[in-house]
């Protein structure tokens, strides 16, 4: 059971990270992005709340937890970031950008904001953490979980509020650069609670249905396969009345509850499918390296080099068109991304957190 699970956990995160390149890629329609916005991101933060049940978490000491997810999540967030900036200094030593970059990029560090796509990874940390605590502190009273589930609830209301109080003084925040970075350090904190949601909604799927999770009680495939099609495409239109879903820039379009309720579905239907079906390799590998996949695509420009290749064949081919183009592009930037995946695991595995020869490749 555990080998199984895991492996069909690593195919949903690998769908995730495929969805999260396509949305960035602009190779695909509007709408398209709106409800891969709405789905792809907070499949990662369910899939937390899955593997925190799962593995028991909330029985577990501090010390344990904050450091295993500390040296998981917010070390490779630093390394990441380092990197960033040192890449952001060779641009203004050649002229192509302003200093003004490279404060940017100290700012998103120390702040925990997170530059480009590195702004998953505190949200991740301090959502769980945040749930954890709910959990821990609601204990084994009675309807401990039905608190829990209002804790969550109500802090998310409440920075929504926060949030939307925030918006008129955007003006002054931008004003200095302490307030700017207070800015940011505050609203840090709100994309993690927004993120609390799906970790509690992810935990509780799980300990709920338990028994079908652990193989107890036996559904056949054909009908996990049927049931995650459906509760799929359910949760479509959903996303789609919702309009755009972004955590990055913190929004979350006319009814943000659509969106909520959109990607339990849909993140439910894709584990369902992956669950009933055999193990695909290639979503494997980058549903276990979907941390390099998040923090290269863009900022190692994989996906400048994807889009400047698909263009310039696009210019050989005149019978070429939007699929040949897409295909072009994220073909490009996966067989680019699987190389920087091997050379990481091999020889920077401190950028994940790890030390050298720790965990295998596939681990």
């Amino acid at each position: 059971m555990t080998k199984k699970r895991l492996e069909y956990m690593d195919m949903v995160k690998g769908v995730g990270i495929l969805g999260i390149v396509i949305m960035h890629s602009s190779t695909v329609p509007l709408q398209a992005i709106w409800w891969i916005s709405s789905v792809a991101p907070p499949l990662f933060f369910l899939s937390s709340g899955m593997l925190i049940a799962r593995g028991g978490e909330p029985g577990k000491g501090w010390k344990e937890i904050l450091g295993r997810k500390g040296r998981s999540l917010l070390l490779p967030f630093l390394y990441f970031s380092l990197l960033y900036i040192v890449r952001d200094l060779l641009r203004v030593l050649f002229g192509i950008s302003e200093i003004g970059e490279v404060w940017a990029g100290v700012n998103d560090l120390v702040t925990l904001w997170g530059s480009s796509v590195l702004w998953f990874l505190p949200a991740l940390f301090l959502a769980e953490s945040i749930f954890i605590f709910s959990r821990k502190m609601f204990g084994r009273r009675k309807y401990a979980p039905v608190w829990t589930v209002l804790a969550c609830l109500v802090l998310t209301f409440v920075s929504f509020l926060a949030n939307s109080a925030l918006k008129p003084l955007e003006g002054f925040f931008l004003s200095e650069r302490l307030l700017y970075a207070s800015l940011c350090l505050m609203r840090t904190f709100l994309r993690a609670v927004y993120a609390l949601p799906f970790v509690c909604a992810g935990y509780f799927l799980y300990e709920i249905f338990r028994a079908f999770w652990e193989r107890e009680k036996r559904i056949p495939f054909a009908g996990q396969l049927v049931s995650g099609i459906v509760l799929f495409f359910v949760g479509i239109p959903f996303s789609v009345a919702n309009s755009y879903f972004d955590f990055r820039s913190l929004s979350f379009g006319d009814i943000p509850v659509l969106s909520y309720l959109a990607a339990v579905l849909s993140f439910m239907g894709i584990v369902l499918i992956c669950r009933s079906c055999p193990s695909f390799k290639p979503l494997l590998f980058f549903g276990k390296n979907s941390l390099i996949v998040m923090a290269t695509h863009i900022d190692f420009y994989f996906l400048y080099i994807g889009l400047n290749l698909a263009n310039r064949i696009d210019g050989f081919i005149p019978m070429g068109n939007r699929v040949f183009f897409f295909v072009n592009v994220i073909g490009v930037i996966m067989i680019l991304e699987v190389f920087c995946i091997l050379a990481i695991n091999r020889f920077f595995p401190f950028l994940l957190g790890r030390k050298r020869g720790r965990r295998s490749l596939d681990g």
